[in-house]
């Protein structure tokens, strides 16, 4: 139905899959398939009412919770008021009905080729440490994969001159100074991840696409080296489309480094004190209107400035300058 239930195995009213038989004991064991559906209640800010606030089931396989029975010692309406966070000691066993697969109380999926089923053992969680995420806890034992991630997979760009602006990452596991419990941290069953950071110098919002494309906001350097910065990284391609104008404004300089760069448009306008394009080649295919020309080179061609003379300039010498026609 689409409504964030769960099917929940009990302890002290839902036996395994299959109970062992003893002797002169009858009771037979229940299914996953027989549990009864239990509701979750939701915060307040949620909403849940007309789709209006946030949707969405976070709760994962073999997550263990807290509830009631509506109904009771009937017990077929179970809701769910919470979860438990823990420190699994084992992995899960998994629950396909089978009683030698174990008791039920685990991620039925198991820890065989479905790398998503919980407990997990990932690059980023491993049994006998705390459910919460690496990113918040920060142990320098438990690095979390995405650290690493962005350092082998860093940008680096040069351009004709030589001069480099590399993808600004974390250099080692110690330049992440998140502290626990002020990194608040969102992350999905795939690896999408959500990060608000109150650490004091180190204050940050990101958010993470297991594809490895992000968005990060930070202070920059602590010590002041570094202003406040915003850094994207998209490891396809970028597509922006604007139905108005798009207005571009920085104090400071704008620098782009491409392999190769098209504008394509109606009227491209440069206004500005100074400009230099150094490169080994440059082609105008179509019309070149001057203001007034200048060569340092032995150039020989013939242009039509703004008011539409014609100037012939060989070997680098203005030769001749006619009214156009």
């Amino acid at each position: 139905m689409k409504l964030g239930r769960l099917r929940v195995r009990i302890f002290g009213w839902h036996n395994g899959a299959k109970k062992i038989a003893r002797k002169g004991d009858k009771e037979p064991g229940v299914k996953t398939s027989e549990l009864p559906w239990a509701q979750v209640m939701q915060p307040p800010t949620n909403g849940s009412n007309s789709g209006v606030g946030q949707s969405g089931q976070v709760l994962m396989q073999g997550t263990w919770v807290m509830g009631m029975f509506l109904d009771g010692e009937i017990a077929r309406e179970p809701l769910v008021m919470g979860s438990i966070p823990g420190i699994p000691m084992e992995y899960s066993k998994g629950n396909t009905d089978d009683p030698d697969r174990g008791d039920g109380f685990y991620d039925q999926r198991g820890p065989g080729p479905d790398k998503y089923s919980f407990p997990r053992k990932t690059q980023s969680w491993d049994i006998e440490e705390p459910d919460t995420n690496r990113l918040s806890r920060n142990d320098p034992d438990y690095p979390h994969k995405m650290i690493d991630r962005k350092k082998q997979n860093q940008i680096k760009s040069a351009n004709a001159k030589g001069y480099t602006y590399d993808e600004p990452v974390l250099q080692q596991w110690t330049d992440f100074k998140a502290e626990y419990p002020n990194n608040k941290v969102w992350e999905t069953e795939r690896g999408h991840i959500f990060e608000v950071d109150d650490t004091n110098g180190f204050e940050r919002i990101h958010v993470y696409h297991e594809n490895g494309s992000y968005i990060n906001w930070d202070n920059g350097d602590p010590d002041g080296e570094i202003k406040p910065r915003r850094i994207d990284k998209v490891t396809g391609n970028q597509f922006t489309f604007i139905e108005g104008n798009h207005y571009n404004t920085t104090i400071g300089d704008i620098h782009i480094t491409g392999r190769h760069i098209t504008h394509l448009c109606q009227t491209f306008m440069v206004a500005g004190t100074e400009t230099t394009l150094k490169t080994s080649k440059v082609t105008v295919k179509g019309k070149l209107t001057a203001e007034g020309l200048a060569s340092r080179t032995g150039a020989s061609d013939s242009f039509v400035d703004m008011f539409g003379k014609v100037i012939t300039v060989k070997d680098g010498i203005v030769v001749s300058i006619t009214e156009g026609g």
